[in-house]
């Protein structure tokens, strides 16, 4: 039942996607951006839901990752907008490359042991699920995660 409904939203989120492009005439790529994200996100959660092996999970995990570490990105660069703050490009690759490394750390799970020190598969009510013992380096994707909430809501109180 799961993986039906984690493919209903998945698909939902690529409707979002399309709809959006195709309404708005004046698109901004952060939001194109984050509606893809969001997208990457739930196709990796049902791509785990339907996931039969250790293997498959892991690569699922990572696919929810990568829309994940783009999310907060994308939520920054769309507050900077619209309180029209001026962004420098190299801030922008800079945060782009924090977020490339802080994903390849999280898809790291299952290679080496810094992110998950150990992880397994099971099925729990007919949908996968990875069991992860968390690794040195797992807090990182938690100080990230924070430091945007922290940036974002500095923005919108200045």
């Amino acid at each position: 039942m799961l993986k039906y409904v984690y493919g209903f939203i998945a698909i939902i989120s690529l409707l979002l996607i399309w709809g959006y492009c195709k309404q708005i005439k004046e698109r901004q790529s952060w939001f194109v951006l984050l509606y893809s994200s969001v997208f990457v996100v739930n196709l990796g959660y049902f791509m785990m839901s339907v996931s039969n092996t250790l293997n498959m999970a892991l690569w699922a995990n990572r696919v929810s990752y990568l829309g994940s570490v783009m999310l907060p990105l994308c939520m920054l660069m769309i507050i900077l907008e619209v309180c029209k703050i001026k962004c420098r490009t190299w801030m922008v690759y800079i945060l782009s490359v924090i977020s490339g490394g802080v994903f390849l750390l999280a898809a790291s799970g299952g290679i080496t042991d810094w992110y998950y020190k150990d992880v397994t598969f099971t099925v729990v009510e007919g949908g996968a699920k990875l069991q992860k013992v968390y690794g040195p380096l797992h807090n990182l994707y938690y100080v990230y995660l924070f430091a945007y909430f922290v940036a974002m809501i500095g923005l919108l109180i200045y």
